[in-house]
């Protein structure tokens, strides 16, 4: 076995092999640009309608005194952005498992490459192995607890909580009359319980992605 794959490594890639790899490699490069470009006009599109929402709040408050058409106006706009947070939420996270699997389909053609010419180890900066971590390594993403906050689904994710918190304490504001405290210490427990179920359910989608996608080449960690 051991002088089959030595013969295999001294023929080299066929020129076909190599120009399959080299079109699946750049397929996938240009998979994670658009799935990037896709990111940053959703993220756009998401801050630029929270900005115009709390601007357009800052004069209706102003022309109504905060009154009742303040109350009604917010009471109808924060549930329209956080709908728009959760869609834009769930579409960046779904792209950002995208660019991860194309980063991993990438380490294992470079895998591919190092069988046949092992001596090009130094050479290659990025990993060659294609489980979850060194994939997230060459994007500049070490797994944690607090990196998800960097990432842009974490950032929408804080976004929407901020959103809905500042919802309920306005509607038991309006419905109710609760004092200042108790309505900003309910706005404070809904954002930190929308955080958790963010955060929850981005976690049950990297641990579906990484199980439906097999780990063939892992790094030593990983063996």
């Amino acid at each position: 076995m051991e002088d089959q794959q030595e013969k295999q490594n001294s023929l080299g890639l066929s020129p076909q092999i190599v120009t399959m790899m080299t079109t699946e490699h750049y397929t996938l490069k240009s998979g994670q640009a658009q799935e990037v470009a896709d990111i940053n006009g959703r993220n756009t599109l998401f801050i630029g309608a929270v900005s115009s929402t709390l601007i357009a709040l800052a004069f209706v408050g102003q022309i109504s005194h905060l009154g009742t058409a303040f109350f009604v106006f917010s009471l109808v706009l924060f549930p329209s952005l956080f709908f728009l947070g959760l869609v834009t939420f769930e579409w960046v996270l779904q792209a950002t498992n995208t660019i991860i699997i194309y980063e991993r389909g990438i380490n294992r053609i470079r895998h591919l490459y190092l069988e046949y010419a092992p001596q090009m180890q130094p050479y290659f900066i990025l990993s060659s192995h294609d489980d979850a971590e060194s994939a997230l390594a060459a994007v500049g993403i070490r797994r944690s607890r607090w990196q998800v906050f960097f990432a842009p689904p974490g950032m929408i994710a804080v976004i929407n909580s901020v959103i809905v918190g500042v919802f309920v304490s306005l509607l038991l504001d309006a419905l109710f009359t609760f004092s200042l405290l108790v309505c900003t210490s309910a706005g404070v427990v809904t954002f930190l319980l929308s955080v958790s179920l963010h955060l929850s359910y981005y976690w049950q989608q990297v641990k579906r992605r990484d199980q439906n996608l097999p780990v063939h080449f892992p790094s030593h960690a990983q063996q």
